[in-house]
C-alpha cells in the first residue's frame, strides 16, 4: 500500500505534464502503471532493508530500485520517464559511470547514497554511520573519476561543423497548407545562415514537413540542400511501399550537400495512444484526448544512414527515452547520433528540459556527439561528455552550430549492455531466497 502511494505521488508528480493531454493519460500513466512498478520494488525492498538482513541491504536495496527502473524500460509500452539516472543529468562529473554501466549505474548510486542517509538519520548506533560512509567514498570516487575523464578529454575540437535548426513553429494535431508553407521558408533561411556560418551539417526537428517528401516536395528540399551547399537531416513523413496502405511512417530523411537523397530512417518505437492506438477500434472515446485518427506506421528496424561523415543513428522523439536504442546503434557502427524531436506539445512546462537530460545520458553512455533538434525548444549540440555547446530556449527561433566528431571507439557499456542492471536482478534474487530461507529456518 505504501510503495503505491508513494509511486503515485512521485509520478503524478513528475508526470503531471501528461495532463496537457488530459486527466486520463495523466491517471493512466502517473497514478497506474507507473506506480505499479514502485510497488514490485516495495515488495522486494521490504525483505532486504538493512534492518532486516544486515549491511547487504545497503546493496540490494539500490538493486532492487534499478531493477525495476530496467523493467520499466522494456517492451512496447516502455516509459523511463522519472528515472533517478535522470537527476544527474547536468552533471557531467557524475555521469561519466554511464559509459560503463548505462543510466543503470547512476540510479543504483543515487538511490544507494539516499538510503545511507536515511539510516544514518532514523537507525540508532554507531554503526549507522558505516553506509554513509562507504557510499560516500564510491560517490566521491565516482565524482573524482568523472572529473579526470571529462579532464582528459578537454575542449571538444570537432573536424565536422554541424548546426541544428528551430524555426519554432508548434504544431496542431491538424496541419494546414499555409503552415507546411511557412515551415518550408523558415527553415530554408535558418539553413542558408547555419551555410554561412560554416554548417556542414544540418538538422531539421521531427516532422518540420508535416508531408510527404515525394514529387514537388522532394525536389524543393533537396534544392535546399543544393543551394545551401550543406548535408541535410529533415523530418517528415514517408508513405509506404504497399499501395493498399494509406498509413506513413515518421521520417527521417537525409540529403547530401548535392541534394542527393541518402536514405532514411522510420521510427520503429512509436509513441502508445499518441502515434498508435493498441485496440483501436474497441476504444473510439479515446479521440477527444488528441489521439490521431490513423495510426502511425512502424520502421522495421533501427537502420545506420551512410554520409560523408560516417555512419549515422537516428532516434525520434519518444526513441530518445530508451538507452537500448541509442546503444544498437552505436554497436552497429554509428559514428554519430542525431535526435530529432517536436517538443511543442509540452508547452512551457519542465518537460521539455526533462527530455533533452535524457539526450545527455545517451551521449555519455555511447561515447557519441549527440546532435538534437527540436520545434520549439531544446535544440542543441551535445559533446561526448554529456556537455551543451550551445542551446536554442524554449519557444525561439535560432540556430546552434558547433564542431562535431565521427567518433569510432565503443564505451563498455555499449559493447556489453545492460549487464549492470542483469547483476541487480540476480542480486535481489539471491537476496529475496536468502531472506526467505533463514526466515523458513527461523
Amino acid at each position: 500500500m505504501y510503495g503505491y502511494l508513494y509511486g503515485a505521488a512521485y509520478f503524478g508528480t513528475v508526470l503531471f505534464w501528461l495532463t496537457i493531454f488530459g486527466y486520463l493519460p495523466w491517471t493512466l500513466g502517473a497514478l497506474v502503471a507507473s506506480p505499479l512498478f514502485v510497488v514490485l520494488f516495495a515488495a522486494a525492498a521490504a525483505r532486504l532493508m538493512p534492518g532486516r538482513i544486515g549491511a547487504w541491504g545497503c546493496v540490494l536495496v539500490p538493486a532492487a530500485w534499478t531493477g525495476m527502473q530496467w523493467l520499466r524500460s522494456l517492451g512496447p509500452a516502455g516509459f523511463t520517464w522519472g528515472s533517478l539516472a535522470h537527476t544527474q543529468a547536468n552533471v557531467p562529473s557524475v555521469i561519466q559511470i554511464g559509459a560503463l554501466t548505462g543510466p543503470w549505474g547512476i540510479d543504483f548510486l543515487v538511490c544507494a547514497f539516499n538510503l545511507a542517509l536515511a539510516r544514518m538519520l532514523c537507525a540508532s548506533g554507531k554503526g549507522r554511520f558505516t553506509p554513509v560512509i562507504v557510499v560516500g567514498v564510491v560517490a566521491a570516487m565516482t565524482i573524482g573519476g568523472g572529473f579526470l575523464v571529462i579532464g582528459s578529454a578537454g575542449t571538444p575540437r570537432g573536424s565536422v561543423k554541424a548546426a541544428v535548426i528551430q524555426g519554432n513553429l508548434p504544431q496542431e494535431m491538424d496541419i494546414t497548407p499555409s503552415y507546411t508553407d511557412d515551415a518550408y521558408y523558415r527553415y530554408k533561411g535558418l539553413t542558408a545562415r547555419a551555410a554561412n556560418d560554416g554548417a556542414q551539417l544540418v538538422v531539421w526537428p521531427e516532422t518540420t514537413m508535416p508531408v510527404r517528401l515525394d514529387g514537388a516536395w522532394d525536389k524543393l528540399l533537396s534544392a535546399v540542400a543544393k543551394g545551401c551547399g550543406v548535408d541535410c537531416v529533415i523530418g517528415a513523413w514517408d508513405g509506404s511501399k504497399d499501395p493498399l496502405e494509406t498509413r506513413e511512417y515518421n521520417t527521417a530523411f537525409f540529403y547530401d550537400k548535392t541534394g542527393r537523397r541518402l536514405g532514411a530512417y522510420h521510427k520503429v518505437h512509436l509513441v502508445p495512444y499518441g502515434e498508435y492506438v493498441p485496440l483501436r477500434d474497441r476504444m473510439p472515446w479515446l479521440r477527444r484526448y488528441g489521439i490521431r485518427h490513423v495510426d502511425v506506421l512502424p520502421g522495421n528496424l533501427h537502420n545506420l544512414v551512410q554520409t560523408r561523415f560516417g555512419k549515422v543513428g537516428v532516434s525520434i522523439c519518444f526513441e530518445s527515452l530508451f538507452p537500448a536504442i541509442s546503444r544498437s546503434e552505436v554497436r552497429d557502427g554509428a559514428n554519430v547520433l542525431i535526435v530529432m524531436t517536436n517538443d511543442s506539445w509540452f508547452l512551457r512546462t519542465q518537460a521539455a528540459r526533462g527530455h533533452l537530460m535524457m539526450s545527455k545520458l545517451r551521449a555519455v553512455e555511447n561515447r557519441r556527439y549527440v546532435v538534437r533538434a527540436a520545434a520549439t525548444g531544446i535544440s542543441t549540440i551535445i559533446d561526448p561528455y554529456g556537455r551543451s555547446l550551445g542551446e536554442v530556449g524554449l519557444f525561439q527561433a535560432g540556430t546552434v552550430t558547433a564542431g562535431i566528431s565521427p567518433l569510432r571507439a565503443k564505451t563498455p557499456y555499449t559493447r556489453f549492455g545492460d549487464v549492470f542492471a542483469y547483476a541487480c536482478i540476480a542480486a535481489v534474487m539471491i537476496g529475496l531466497a536468502a531472506s526467505r530461507s533463514s526466515k523458513a529456518k527461523g
